[in-house]
C-alpha cells in the first residue's frame, strides 16, 4: 500500500516508485533516514522507526511523488476478524514482575504493553483499514507506514517553519475527573519531565507549557502541551535523536525501564510506540508515536495497547485500560464487541 499520514493539515499520500530502506540501530538512524532522503533528490519520506533503537527493522519509505489530498474514502465493515490470542495471560505474568521490580525501586515507572494476535478477514486491505480509523478517530494522527497502521492521539514532535511543538501525554481513564488522581498525576510528572528535558536542548525558549485533558473515544488524556522556536539549523530527525523514547511509552528512569520491558514482555515491540510521520528534505517534519496500532504479517495481524505502571497501580484497571486502547483498532478491523 502506499504510504499515508493524516493530521490536521489533511492526508498526505506517497505514490509510486517507492524506495524502501531500514537506518540501521543506534541514535544514529534519524540522521541516517534523512541523509538518505536528501541523496535521492526526492521531497519527502514517511517513517516509523523501532521502538527499541538498538533493533533494526526501522522502515523509511521514499515515495516517488507524495501530495495532500483532501479526504480518504469512507469503506465498509469488514466481516471475519478472528482473535488467535488475546494476550490477557501473558499480559498479566508481566504486570506481576513488573510491579515487583516498581515496589522494590528499581524503577518508578514501567509502560507494560500488551500484545493480541489476530487473523485479519479475507479480502481485508490496508485501505479500508486507515480509511475507516479516519471516520472513527478524528484529530488522532493517522498512518500506514510498511503495515504498521493506526490512530495515534499523542503528537511527539512537530517542527515546521522553525517552530517545535509537541502534546505528551500520559494518564488514562474513562471519567475526567479521575485524572486528578495521586496515581495519573504521577504518571504524568515523569512524561511531563523527560520531554521537557530533551526538548529544551534544540529550542531557544519555550514559549508555552500547558496541560490539557485530550478525549479520545471512551477514554481521556492527561497532556502536556509544549510549543517554541527552533535553534537555527535544526532538523526533525535531531530532535527525534534526543527525545525517544519519552517516559509515555518507556518509563522512567528510562534506561532501568527499558531493560524491564526487554526483560518481561513476549516479544519484540517492533514499530509499536516509535516514532512515526514523515520528514522532508529541508528537515521539516511531524512525528507521533505509534500508538494505537498493529503491524500486519501476511494474513495476520499484532495489536498493541501499554499503559504506564506506578507505584498503586491495579491489575484489573490498567488490563481495562488496555481495553480500550485496543478498541480503535479492532472496531477498524470488524471486530463486534461482546
Amino acid at each position: 500500500m502506499n504510504p499515508i499520514w493524516v493530521d490536521e493539515e489533511g492526508a498526505l499520500v506517497g505514490h509510486e516508485p517507492i524506495t524502501v530502506i531500514d537506518p540501521g540501530v543506534g541514535s544514529d538512524r534519524y540522521r541516517s533516514a534523512h541523509e538518505t532522503l536528501r541523496a535521492s533528490g526526492r521531497s519527502v519520506a514517511f517513517a516509523s522507526f523501532t521502538f527499541d533503537t538498538t533493533e533494526p527493522g526501522s522502515h523509511v519509505v521514499i515515495p516517488d511523488v507524495a501530495g495532500l489530498e483532501p479526504s480518504l474514502p469512507a469503506s465498509p465493515a469488514p466481516h471475519g476478524l478472528r482473535v488467535v490470542d488475546d494476550g490477557v495471560e501473558t499480559w498479566r505474568t508481566g504486570f506481576e514482575k513488573a510491579m515487583l521490580e516498581v515496589e522494590m525501586g528499581r524503577v518508578e515507572k514501567v509502560v507494560l504493553a500488551r500484545q493480541v494476535l489476530v487473523e485479519l478477514p479475507d479480502g481485508l486491505t490496508d485501505n479500508t483499514i486507515i480509511s475507516r480509523l479516519a471516520t472513527a478517530n478524528p484529530g488522532c494522527y493517522l498512518f500506514s507506514v510498511d503495515g504498521l497502521i493506526g490512530a495515534s492521539p499523542e503528537l511527539l514532535v512537530s517542527l515546521r517553519r522553525g517552530r517545535v511543538r509537541t502534546l505528551a501525554l500520559a494518564g488514562t481513564a474513562t471519567d475526567p475527573e479521575e485524572l486528578e488522581s495521586v496515581k495519573i498525576s504521577e504518571e504524568h510528572r515523569h512524561v511531563s519531565r523527560s520531554v521537557t528535558s530533551a526538548l529544551s536542548q534544540h529550542m531557544t525558549g519555550i514559549e508555552l507549557t500547558e496541560q490539557v485533558i485530550v478525549p479520545h473515544g471512551a477514554m481521556s488524556h492527561v497532556g502536556t502541551r509544549i510549543e517554541g522556536p527552533a535553534r537555527p539549523g535544526t532538523t526533525v530527525a535531531d530532535i527525534l535523536r534526543d527525545l525517544h523514547p519519552t517516559a509515555a511509552v518507556a518509563g522512567s528512569p528510562t534506561p532501568s525501564a527499558l531493560d524491564l520491558i526487554r526483560e518481561i514482555e513476549p516479544g519484540s515491540r517492533g514499530r509499536y510506540a516509535g516514532p512515526v510521520g514523515w520528514m522532508s528534505q529541508d528537515g521539516d517534519g511531524v512525528f507521533a508515536i505509534a500508538l494505537r496500532c498493529g503491524q500486519i504479517n501476511g494474513a495476520l495481524m499484532t495489536l498493541f495497547a501499554g499503559g504506564g505502571l506506578v507505584a498503586g497501580s491495579e491489575q484489573q484497571a490498567e488490563l481495562e485500560e488496555t481495553e480500550l486502547k485496543l478498541a480503535p483498532m479492532l472496531a477498524a478491523l470488524g471486530h463486534r464487541a461482546s
